[in-house]
Order: structure tokens, then C-alpha cells, then sequence
């Protein structure tokens, strides 16, 4: 019996599925179903039952997770403590991250791969964390703004704010709000949350201002591509269009009206199913990541 076969069973609860599994941790599903069916026969039992749409535990299966879950945490703990060079931790993390905050983030996650030099990033771009997180088998994920009902744990790392833009040209051609009411009269590009709701409440301070969106996205890079080319006015995070305010390529409006706060999040599956390089990035980004605020 292995240690890497124990926490592929926990991989599999975890996520589901052999399928979810296999994607996880980029093996062959033949691989898992394999390992697992010689994890059962070293146990003596079965531990899931299996049909050609489901996957689930039998009761031994069920108790021998909840006292695994534990071992393995001891196990990982026991790990930590006797490392004595941060070069002997080594792995892989899957880290999928918005396209727009790649500046915001290389600096935290070079100086993350400074410290731990064999432990490999696969970094991969994502638009909805909640649904790319097992769909591309991702250890960690970010995700800005809302929460949805998930089994997915979000860990609250940064507080920002957002602000209203849009490009020169469409001023120039649109002119300016004067007032929260008169973006009534503009175009306004939206942003689609992963539950598919459109993003066309702006909260403020002292009003919530339903806006009609002439254009929705589900990509936030698309929206500030699209506002960029003046197709509207947008409602971005101000770390996501600091740098274009400042060269002047976006201009931000109505700057003496404040905003409402709102929060960036880690997401992640259940610890039992991180290794350990992946446990340290989360730690480093916990760490690292309120600092932009």
C-alpha cells in the first residue's frame, strides 16, 4: 500500500469521479480505476460503488475515508516539520489566474519560485474559477467578486474597489456622465457571473444604479478590451485598470463618488487533497496577496 495510492482515493472522493481525478493529476483514467481497484483488494473491501453514471462510497469506504483524511494530515504535518531546506520540497501546482492580473501576480509568484526552486507552477488562464477548478483539475484558483453555493472552499485574500471607465474616444463621441442616474443614457458593458447572472447592478455608496448592458461578457479581459476600444462604459477593478488610467488610455469617471468594497478570493478543493507545494503556494498567496490592497 502507497502513500500516493492512499491520496489518490482521497482524490477521487474529493472530486467524484475517476474522470475528475485523472484530470487532477494528469494521469490516465485506466491509471486511477487500476490503482484504486489494488487499493481495494489490499483492504479487503469495497470501497465505492460503482455504476455506469455514479460513483460512491459503501459504508467501509466511508469510514475508511474520514480515518485516512486524518492519517494523511498527521503524515503531511510529520513531512513539514523535518524538512531542513526549502529546496528539498518539490511537486506540482496548478494555479489558474485571470489574464488581467498576470502583472499584479508575477512578482508574488517568481518571488514564491525563488524560495522553493523545485517546486513547478503551471500557471493557466481561467475566466470562472468555480467551474474551471475541476474542469481543468486546477489545485488553486482566483476569483473576484461574489460567492456561489459550492463545495469548493474560498479563502478571502484582498479588498478592492471598483471604478467606472471608459476610453477617450468614447467620451469624446458619447461625452460624460454627470451623474450616477445619466449612465442611464450610456452604453455599459457587463460582466456575466459564473452562475449567468449579468453584473448590471453597480453598487455605490449612496445608490445602486441598474444599468442596460449593450454588451456582455464572460471574460473581464474582454470587457476592458471592449472599453479600451471605446465601446462603453465599464465597471472594473481599479488594480486591473491603474495602469491604463495613468498612461490616460482609460479615463476614470465620476472619481468623487465612492464605490462599495469588494473582495478577491482563493479557491481551492478540500486541503486533503493538496500536496504539499501546493499547501505552501497558498500560504505565500495568503500572505502576499493583501498587500495589493
Amino acid at each position: 500500500m502507497k502513500i500516493a495510492d492512499l491520496k489518490l482515493f482521497i482524490k477521487v472522493v474529493e472530486l467524484g469521479s475517476f474522470t475528475a481525478a485523472a484530470t487532477a493529476l494528469d494521469l490516465p483514467r485506466a491509471n486511477v480505476s487500476r490503482r484504486i481497484n489494488e487499493l481495494e483488494k489490499s483492504v479487503g473491501t469495497k470501497l465505492f460503488h460503482r455504476t455506469t453514471r455514479s460513483l460512491s462510497l459503501t459504508n467501509s469506504g466511508s469510514s475508511y475515508f474520514e480515518e485516512i483524511s486524518k492519517a494523511l494530515e498527521m503524515f503531511d504535518r510529520a513531512q513539514r516539520s523535518v524538512v531542513d531546506s526549502n529546496a528539498l520540497i518539490s511537486g506540482k501546482v496548478k494555479l489558474g489566474v485571470l489574464p488581467e492580473t498576470y502583472d499584479l501576480l508575477q512578482p508574488i509568484l517568481f518571488d514564491f519560485h525563488d524560495k522553493y526552486p523545485d517546486i513547478e507552477l503551471d500557471i493557466r488562464s481561467i475566466n470562472n474559477g468555480f467551474n474551471e477548478l475541476f474542469q481543468q483539475g486546477l489545485d488553486i484558483a482566483m476569483h473576484g467578486g461574489q460567492l456561489f453555493d459550492s463545495d469548493i472552499i474560498a479563502r478571502k485574500v484582498i479588498r478592492y474597489e471598483r471604478v467606472l471607465v471608459a476610453s477617450p474616444q468614447y467620451v469624446s463621441q458619447f461625452g460624460s456622465p454627470d451623474s450616477l442616474q445619466s449612465l442611464l443614457d450610456h452604453q455599459c458593458i457587463c460582466y456575466r457571473w459564473p452562475s449567468g447572472d449579468v453584473d448590471n447592478k453597480w453598487q455605490f455608496e449612496e445608490q445602486t444604479i441598474s444599468v442596460k448592458a449593450k454588451l456582455i461578457a464572460n471574460s473581464i479581459g474582454f470587457v476592458k478590451g471592449a472599453t479600451i476600444l471605446g465601446r462603453g462604459i465599464s465597471f472594473l477593478p481599479m488594480m486591473m485598470v491603474s495602469q491604463e488610467i495613468a498612461n490616460g488610455t482609460l479615463l476614470q469617471l465620476l472619481p468623487e463618488i465612492n464605490t462599495c468594497n469588494e473582495y478577491g478570493w482563493l479557491l481551492y478543493p478540500q486541503p486533503t487533497t493538496l500536496n504539499m507545494a501546493s499547501r505552501l503556494l497558498l500560504e505565500h498567496l495568503t500572505n502576499e496577496l493583501p498587500k495589493l490592497s
